[in-house]
């Protein structure tokens, strides 16, 4: 630190407040409560005033002294032209003061390692990874600084069923070959229980449908995002012999060879 002038550094050569840390931490939550919103309880180690001596560091019924090298300034200073150069000062660390009978509790620090236990709501929308920023709820400052702040992430179990997305979730949702071929009326799972969408004919594997605001709520109050709906057509892996028979009849009636459309028409079924 070089300052220009004499000693000191600083008006009235007091040792500055000192902002406490921030603080991180997290806190694990369903699907639903990412969905819904929750308020859930946290429990964060930290530095805290001692309670024996309010932070002093000094035993009840003493204080601490002016430091006797530094006269409170917190700093050394050494002249080097135009120029000083500060440093903390050795004796007191800084803090521009000197314990003598120092508090048993802290051992002179003026501070003791808590738990505080907060409760955070969540808001509805929240993705894995996000942070609620509680503000004041970290360290405590020194000589009058105020304290961090504290900031709890989210961690967010999967759904077996949604995948999100940014905004919005997709679900895969099997279908068979008739309603894929001839179209259908069919029901699919949302966030408050199911809703019915149409699968149109000739439905492709694969092809999405979107139904919209029915996704998650937008943090800030900024409405809903969509779910998309991944038609997946469901082919049998086994069939009976009457199925057998009727995939035959299909086969007759329907022939086409579709490899033709990307084998310049040499394909043969």
């Amino acid at each position: 630190l070089f300052t220009s002038g004499g000693p000191g550094g600083r008006p009235g050569g007091a040792p500055r407040p000192e902002r406490g840390r921030d603080l991180e931490t997290e806190v694990h939550i369903s699907f639903e409560q990412a969905m819904e919103g929750a308020q859930v309880p946290v429990n964060v180690p930290l530095s805290a005033p001692c309670p024996t001596c309010h932070g002093t560091g000094a035993k009840p019924g003493t204080a601490p002294k002016v430091c006797s090298l530094c006269q409170g300034r917190g700093v050394e200073a050494e002249s080097q032209g135009l120029f000083s150069i500060s440093q903390p000062c050795r004796k007191c660390g800084g803090t521009g003061t000197e314990i003598t009978d120092p508090c048993a509790t802290c051992s002179g620090s003026g501070q003791t390692r808590q738990v505080k236990r907060y409760r955070v709501n969540i808001p509805a929308g929240v993705r894995e990874g996000g942070r609620v920023r509680l503000a004041g709820k970290g360290e405590p400052g020194r000589r009058g600084g105020a304290a961090g702040d504290l900031y709890v992430v989210t961690r967010v179990a999967a759904s077996p069923l949604f995948k999100r997305r940014a905004d919005n979730l997709e679900v895969e949702v099997p279908v068979t070959i008739p309603e894929a071929i001839r179209g259908a009326t069919i029901e699919v799972p949302t966030l408050n229980g199911s809703k019915r969408i149409r699968v149109a004919p000739g439905t492709q594997h694969g092809t999405v449908q979107r139904l919209r605001g029915e996704g998650p709520p937008r943090l800030g109050g900024r409405g809903r995002g969509d779910i998309h709906y991944r038609l997946v057509i469901d082919v049998p892996r086994s069939l009976s012999q009457e199925q057998r028979e009727a995939v035959d009849d299909l086969a007759a009636v329907i022939d086409d060879n579709p490899r033709e459309r990307i084998l310049g028409g040499e394909a043969k079924s």
